[in-house]
């Protein structure tokens, strides 16, 4: 971590950095997309933990204050983008990174790739969360991992009503293999 420059260490504590590693391994070609990166803290623990394969990609898609309604405005005062990238300038295969700092639903719109592990932390609005999800949802292939933080946080239960009426909408698509603050799914 003295490598790089970050004010919030929030992914250190996170399900995700503990569990991650027994659903996707670094022995076969990973391809990642991870929406939402802020510093780029998850973004450079995947670099160097899931991208040695020579075929492994991370695609980091992140609008970062370019948006009006940025649910993380409060904490997007500093140098959020500048360290973001310095820090995945300067992680292990960096040069397996592809940066789009464009909204989820723009990125999506050219989208052609397909992903064994997408992680979602964009915009936690209610509208944005389920559209992330079905669109990831939609380039993630089968035995696909995808992984969504903030399940169990926010205001209220907004997130998790979200993140729940995604999972009613595709009972039958999917299996959940973590449910706790971050919910995971594998797709079927």
């Amino acid at each position: 971590m003295s490598n790089y420059k970050y004010t919030k260490t929030w992914f250190n504590c996170s399900e995700i950095k503990q569990r991650i590693l027994n659903y996707v391994t670094n022995d076969k070609p990973n391809n990642i997309l991870e929406i939402g990166c802020y510093e780029g803290l998850s973004s450079v623990f995947f670099a160097d933990n899931l991208l040695d394969h020579p075929e492994s990609s991370l695609t980091c898609v992140d609008p970062f204050m370019t948006i009006e309604n940025n649910d993380h405005g409060r904490f997007l005062k500093n140098n959020e983008e500048e360290n973001f990238d310095f820090n995945v300038s300067n992680c292990n295969n960096s040069d397996k990174i592809s940066i789009r700092k464009i909204t989820s639903d723009k990125y999506f719109e050219t989208n052609d790739k397909y992903f064994n592990f997408i992680y979602i932390d964009g915009c936690h609005e209610p509208d944005f969360i389920i559209r992330d999800m079905r669109n990831s949802f939609k380039y993630l292939i089968k035995d696909g991992i995808m992984w969504m933080d903030d399940y169990r946080g926010g205001e209220g239960n907004k997130i998790k009503n979200a993140m729940d009426s995604f999972l009613k909408e595709y009972q039958g698509k999917y299996v959940i293999v973590h449910k706790k603050y971050q919910l995971a799914i594998k797709k079927l």
